[in-house]
């Protein structure tokens, strides 16, 4: 015996329609396989299960499911984890098909989450987001019950009952937890109001496992960077100095020391359950109330472009202004920029040209991004023009060579 625990094996599924490209579904698996691990299982394979239409009942089909059961026999695994989002009896269905333990997306993350939850903030965000995805699910959970009773004025059996009973349970449970929020809320408001005045309060946003919290420990001395997806639950607030206006030549500007407050907030990801966007209303509440956002990116990653658009779509979706005159100021942070050939660069460059290009670990771009600062300190930037990841509907402009 070697004395270490071996990790839960699982296989990965996604569905891929004759519509979707063969790499976009790969690279979902991959983020999918990320999840899986940051949650602490071993991924075995992954599978594109190709379909026409979606099975109302199994969403997938039966024989591909019977497959993976026997691959999942010969490997010894015992979870499967879907890349779709599934409802209570499509698992149960799954389930009975394959004998295997199954999990969706939404699920999946809702896992790392409470896994990662520490303040009593964050465990009731993350507990309400499990009991509001759990609420529909119950009815697939209990069919092994139903119409079991039998007799006289009996409408149905015992696992109808208990149906009702659990759902009664779960909405009371959802009413405790938003007035507990809401409380939070008013006290996490209160805080806000009574910070110093005069200084700019910026948030970090972008994809998860972008930087964010290594940007924040290079402007400010604090935080715990980590090579994990949502690492950061719990929106961490610092005071970071960003220098003088003064020139020592010319004797012009201002010596005062200059100071921003900077939030590290949870970060952003494809298919983020609307669930978990509703229970961190509160703590994304930074996000929305901030004179100003610097978006981090990782421009090493090959779908960057994908995940600027996430999370263009995601700080819609929070209630940030997407009207041009009402934008609070962004400054875009291209990070792990050392990582791309010089062309890449030069090409970002191009789709970006207003970006800092940095690494944030080795300090690279930190004297833009606190010029930048700077400049928000006598008051709000005027109003920009949005970049095309930040619109609906917005495409990126074409690469150099292309057509």
């Amino acid at each position: 015996m070697t004395g270490s625990l071996e990790l839960p094996r699982c296989l990965l599924v996604a569905h891929q329609g004759p519509e979707d490209r063969e790499e976009f579904i790969e690279d979902h698996l991959e983020e999918l396989g990320e999840l899986a691990r940051s949650c602490g299982y071993s991924v075995m394979s992954r599978h594109r299960l190709k379909r026409s239409q979606v099975a109302s009942k199994t969403f997938y089909g039966s024989g591909q499911l019977e497959a993976l059961a026997s691959e999942a026999r010969r490997s010894g695994c015992m979870l499967l984890i879907c890349d779709d989002e599934l409802t209570g009896s499509q698992v149960n269905a799954i389930e009975k098909i394959t004998g295997l333990k199954c999990m969706d997306r939404t699920g999946l993350i809702l896992n790392i989450f409470e896994q990662r939850a520490q303040t009593r903030e964050a465990k009731a965000q993350v507990e309400l987001a499990r009991c509001e995805y759990e609420l529909p699910r119950l009815k697939g959970q209990w069919t092994h019950l139903e119409r079991q009773g039998g007799g006289v004025g009996l409408r149905g059996g015992p696992g109808e009952t208990q149906i009702e009973v659990d759902r009664r349970m779960l909405r009371t449970r959802i009413s405790q937890l938003k007035r507990e929020l809401e409380h939070l809320e008013t006290v996490r408001e209160t805080q806000r109001q009574g910070r110093p005045k005069g200084l700019p309060r910026v948030a970090l946003v972008g994809y998860t496992n972008a930087g964010k919290t290594t940007l924040l420990k290079a402007l400010t001395g604090e935080g715990e960077p980590q090579d994990l997806l949502f690492a950061t639950l719990d929106t961490t607030t610092r005071k970071a100095w960003l220098g003088a206006d003064f020139n020592p030549e010319t004797g012009e500007g201002d010596p005062t020391p200059k100071h921003a407050l900077v939030a590290d907030t949870v970060g952003f990801i494809r298919k983020l359950p609307h669930q978990l966007v509703a229970a961190f209303r509160s703590t994304l509440g930074e996000v929305r109330t901030a004179d100003a956002l610097l978006v981090v990116a990782d421009a090493s990653h090959p779908e960057v472009e994908d995940h600027l658009k996430v999370v263009g779509q995601t700080l819609r979706e929070i209630g940030c202004m997407d009207d041009g005159d009402l934008a609070q100021p962004r400054l875009l942070v291209l990070n792990q920029i050392d990582k791309l050939p010089r062309p890449k660069r030069l090409d970002l460059k191009r789709r970006h040209p207003m970006a800092v290009h940095a690494v944030a670990v080795e300090g690279l771009g930190l004297d833009e991004i606190r010029e930048w600062l700077r400049e928000l300190i006598p008051g709000p930037m005027p109003a920009r023009a949005l970049e095309w990841w930040e619109l609906p509907n917005g495409q990126p402009p074409r690469a150099v060579g292309q057509e």
